[in-house]
């Protein structure tokens, strides 16, 4: 890798002064003007490619997912499969935790675009818009309640009580006992299903109540009270709720698993 042509080909696009250091043999670090929102340098380093001579690779060593790991984690279903768009979608590829990008040398500085570019939409993955979280994370829990629980005859938007507004998400039927799942994403969904399980009890419904969130930890501390005081059981995210709930409403219905 002719380290040093390839700056001075980065030089003539730009102008702010190009400069690379050699981190460990064979790979270089590259000072080059992109930046995150609060002013950081977007970290980027070249490699040799295993595609040959005539690529590069452009990666990070992991900086981007350590930054996004100090305010916010990918630990739910919904969250990996966005972050796995937004490396499709810029032809960036992810190696245990680091991301990179292989091109002809002669297009390297639409490569740094491009990979830099990713970078920063995956850094800024909290300002996602809450709707297409919210739409993976219920059609998540959808398919999985009418596959794996399709036994417990899942009806949707259940209405316990006629006279009562607010519908269940499911509820699913085990040894004549009443199940309620509520999917729970964010503070306002978090209130609804707490005031519901408050008037369902009041009227000494007979029902246990399966609280599903996509990420517990997202919610007030107000929210995360109310529930924690109201349901029988609440599953910190999707993971969670697939490992252990047909375990769960066996146990609770009086069933051997």
């Amino acid at each position: 890798m002719q380290i040093g042509k390839l700056t001075e080909t980065l030089q003539e696009r730009v102008s702010s002064p190009v400069r690379y250091y050699e981190r460990r043999q064979g790979n270089y670090q590259i000072i080059f003007p992109i930046f995150h929102e609060d002013g950081d340098m977007v970290d980027i380093y070249f490699q040799e490619s295993p595609s040959g001579s005539e690529y590069v690779r452009i990666c990070d060593f992991g900086m981007a997912l350590m930054r996004l790991s100090y305010t916010y984690d990918i630990t739910t279903e919904a969250r990996g499969r966005i972050f796995d768009s937004i490396l499709t979608n810029n032809g960036v590829h992810n190696e245990n935790g680091n991301l990179f990008l292989d091109c002809p040398v002669n297009s390297v500085y639409e490569g740094i675009l491009q990979f830099a570019g990713c970078v920063q939409k995956v850094c800024n993955m909290r300002y996602w818009r809450r709707e297409t979280v919210r739409n993976v994370f219920y059609q998540d829990l959808e398919q999985w309640i009418t596959t794996s629980l399709a036994v417990f005859q899942p009806q949707p938007d259940f209405f316990p009580l006629s006279d009562y507004p607010n519908s269940v998400d499911w509820s699913l039927k085990h040894n004549n006992r009443d199940f309620y799942v509520f999917g729970v994403l964010g503070n306002d969904k978090a209130k609804n299903v707490a005031i519901s399980l408050l008037e369902f009890q009041k009227v000494r419904l007979p029902f246990f109540s399966l609280v599903v969130h996509e990420d517990f930890e997202d919610l007030g501390r107000r929210e995360q009270l109310y529930l924690t005081r109201n349901a029988d059981t609440q599953y910190p995210s999707l993971i969670d709720f697939q490992t252990k709930a047909l375990e769960d409403i066996n146990r609770f219905a009086g069933a051997s698993a």
